[in-house]
């Protein structure tokens, strides 16, 4: 058992909208990525992410199932939500309206690790082939090499101090604005990086495989979502939460 309220950040419940008029009182995100509203939830915020509310990350309204593939760069993108979505809800956990589907935790890798311990190995995501890109399971159970962990902490080091300056951040928006750049840049990250670390990785992936899945952070998650570079990412379903949080106060309001 944990005692999830001294997460810091605190973890963010994420539940997929039946429809439209859904928790309509809710306001609705305006922003950049699907990751800065993660953020501002883990700030306090409750929020809707709806069809037109990423205004410029590409890869984020295809995976939430927010937009129907247009062009090969989309349609590679997977695995993802099935199209069309009403939009999800974001809150803080411990004033989630009802119950989350998943919950978002960026944390230390070694309080994930000692979170994945205590749930059992066998239900963290299997499946993920040994690719960075989508999972560092292996990198939390031991099973993985660490110098994937040392490199792409690294460069996420660079890049957090390259992006803290608000100018900088802003030259990233106009420039990830082009689905060419977005395209030409997936395809170095794929190989040599991770991409869809919070949207894919931490919430779709749990989502749909009922597994708990951790990952390192991806650019945007560091430069749109503000996240700390030696930190990292997970998703884990509501059943597996409850059960590794029982008796801790776990719970929503």
């Amino acid at each position: 058992m944990i005692d999830w309220t001294r997460l810091d950040p605190p973890p963010v419940g994420v539940r997929v909208l039946g429809s439209a008029q859904e928790a309509t009182g809710v306001p609705v995100y305006r922003g950049v990525s699907y990751c800065d509203a993660i953020r501002r939830a883990g700030e306090g915020q409750a929020l809707r992410v709806l069809p037109g509310s990423i205004q410029v990350c590409h890869w984020t309204p295809v995976v939430l199932g927010l937009k129907d593939p247009e062009n090969r760069f989309e349609r590679g993108l997977a695995p993802r939500l099935a199209f069309p979505v009403a939009g999800l809800l974001l809150a803080p956990l411990d004033r989630f309206p009802g119950e989350p589907e998943v919950v978002v935790v960026r944390a230390s890798p070694e309080a994930l690790r000692e979170m994945s311990q205590l749930l059992g190995p066998e239900h963290l995501w299997a499946d993920h082939q040994g690719k960075v890109v989508w999972s560092a399971v292996p990198f939390l159970t031991g099973d993985g090499p660490s110098f994937h962990y040392r490199f792409v902490n690294g460069v996420n080091a660079a890049l957090a101090a390259l992006t803290r300056p608000a100018r900088l951040r802003a030259l990233t928006y106009r420039l990830f604005q082009d689905h060419l750049v977005t395209a030409a840049y997936d395809v170095l990250i794929s190989h040599l990086l991770v991409d869809m670390s919070i949207c894919r990785n931490s919430t779709i992936i749990p989502r749909l495989t009922g597994c708990v899945n951790a990952s390192f952070f991806c650019s945007g998650g560091i430069a749109w979502g503000g996240n700390r570079p030696d930190h990292m990412t997970s998703g884990w379903p509501w059943p597996l939460w409850q059960r590794l949080t029982q008796g801790t106060g776990e719970g929503h309001g």
